[in-house]
């Protein structure tokens, strides 16, 4: 099994921070436009425990269903997981934290840990699914701090 995670600083309260990621519509607006990422289906609007979701989008050269389900939230320590339940990956868990480091700063960490079907050719491909994931998580860094730098929560 492989993992990939990135961390980075976001100029916004960690209250706004969350709010927005657990916001399903905002799952398209993170995610590049190449992938044409698209919500077929989802249980709820924001993200809970048990939440199920039917994406479709584009990796690599073909079209792709994904269908997967939020395994863990836990609103105290900013946190929730999500879980591939069937698509492209023999398995993925992404874990989404968001930690105040100051009023009005917010670290967003992605731990990804995904395993690759077709064992041999699944291995030879691994790497260029991290390449690949580095740009996506860049592409999400960027709209995210456009999106929340400089929203802050008055005391």
């Amino acid at each position: 099994m492989r993992s990939f995670e990135q961390s980075f600083m976001v100029n916004c309260h960690v209250d706004e921070v969350w709010n927005f990621y657990t916001d399903v519509k905002h799952l398209e607006i993170v995610t590049p436009p190449n992938l044409k990422l698209k919500i077929i289906e989802t249980s709820d609007e924001q993200i809970v425990k048990g939440l199920q979701m039917t994406i479709s989008g584009r990796l690599a050269l073909y079209n792709s269903k994904w269908y997967s389900k939020i395994s863990m939230v836990d609103v105290s320590k900013y946190e929730y997981i999500d879980e591939m339940v069937k698509g492209p990956f023999k398995k993925w868990k992404h874990v989404h934290l968001f930690s105040e480091i100051g009023k009005n700063q917010t670290v967003v960490t992605d731990k990804i840990e995904f395993e690759l079907p077709f064992f041999f050719l699944g291995k030879l491909m691994e790497g260029y699914v991290e390449n690949s994931l580095k740009k996506i998580f860049e592409y999400r860094k960027i709209q995210t701090v456009k999106n929340l730098s400089n929203k802050s929560v008055d005391e």
